[in-house]
């Protein structure tokens, strides 16, 4: 049965063609490493939306993994603890807003590959490890929206 649903699960990148089977935790985490930031991994079974995991790699910061078990979920992120540290470091959401998380929600590759084996052999969050909900670690927005960003590009030519 988990040999199953391991098989199950696909991987895709913007830039693949299709979703591709996963060889392992550690050889997928290689591959999102070696990408640029933009093209993150998400995984769900092959012929299903859910569950799903996104995995994206910030240099010198660590692994982003956030966590949706069923449609039902406000999807929630890997973290090194629920204590975290004012919002230090610069996420960029898709093109549509720039926040500033804390560095808790970036983990090592160990961290990282602990949880994608369990969530490639369950379909659940790792209940060893901690995760928090999308709407309760703090964040700093810096802009949101086309306006709000040209504005800042303009006010920080260095960064934009």
């Amino acid at each position: 049965m988990i040999a199953d649903l391991r098989s199950s699960f696909r991987v895709s990148f913007i830039m693949s063609e299709a979703p591709l089977p996963i060889p392992s935790a550690s050889e997928l985490l290689r591959d999102v490493q070696s990408r640029p930031v933009w093209d993150g991994a998400s995984i769900a079974p092959a012929d299903a939306e859910y569950p799903r995991v996104h995995v994206d790699w910030h240099e010198g910061h660590g692994f982003v993994l956030q966590c949706y078990e069923d449609e039902e979920s406000w999807s929630d992120f890997l973290v090194t603890s629920r204590h975290f540290s004012p919002p230090s470091i610069e996420m960029e959401l898709g093109g549509q807003a720039l926040e500033r998380w804390p560095r808790e929600l970036f983990v090592t590759a160990d961290h990282a590959t602990q949880a994608l084996n369990y969530f490639l052999e369950h379909g659940k969050q790792d209940p060893a490890l901690e995760w928090v909900r999308i709407d309760a670690f703090p964040r700093e927005t810096l802009w949101e929206g086309r306006a709000e960003r040209e504005a800042w590009e303009r006010a920080n030519p260095h960064k934009g």
